[in-house]
């Protein structure tokens, strides 16, 4: 029994080593696949392919195939996954707007809403004016309730990012930021009866 557990962590061991050993050639080739992009999308770019990298090799590792893996390979597999939108970990909805996939798929372009981004994220040109100007009061008044870190959770939320983008800006698990989420909305309905 002990000697089948070493011999697992020496697998595991072996297969991780292995892995490392490529590691830097995986890197300095997705940086080359990824060299046109600004600063931060490459970064962000090159450690999603270090994921995609780093799942194939657990799959080939697994199957046995590992020894005929190169690290050109594994990096050129990884950044054709990230190029067109793929996730290492989770999943893409690849009909929201908003979504990475979304938005290399089609001609979507995001821009920042800045200075007074509440009346612009409540403005919905069906409604009349007087329930616009109600909606902004009410948000407004709801908002100035809030601590300043649910209100940066609440926008950072309102502009689509998905929770686990939330979760790793605010060092949370995804869990506790739909946690949050929920605690929002019922502070929300709490808000609106008392404002009844």
């Amino acid at each position: 029994m002990i000697a089948i557990n070493n011999v697992e962590r020496e697998n595991k061991a072996g297969w991780q080593a292995d892995f490392l050993s490529m590691l830097p050639e995986i890197e300095r080739r997705l940086e080359l696949a990824f060299r046109r992009l600004d600063r931060a999308a490459r970064e962000e770019s090159v450690a999603e392919g270090v994921g995609h990298s780093l799942l194939s090799f657990m799959t080939l590792h697994g199957e046995g195939r590992a020894a005929k893996v190169s690290a050109s390979t594994l990096a050129w597999y990884a950044a054709k996954q990230v190029k067109h939108g793929r996730l290492a970990a989770g999943r893409v909805n690849r009909l929201e707007p908003l979504s990475r996939y979304a938005k290399l798929q089609s001609d979507i372009r995001q821009e920042p809403i800045t200075g007074k981004w509440l009346e612009v994220f409540v403005e919905d040109r069906r409604a009349s004016v007087v329930d616009q100007v109600a909606a902004k009061l009410d948000v407004g008044s709801w908002w100035a309730t809030l601590s300043e870190r649910f209100q940066l959770i609440a926008r950072e939320l309102a502009y689509g990012f998905s929770t686990s983008e939330v979760a790793s800006r605010h060092g949370l698990s995804a869990g506790r930021i739909s946690q949050l989420r929920r605690e929002l909305e019922r502070s929300w309905e709490a808000f609106q009866e008392t404002a009844v």
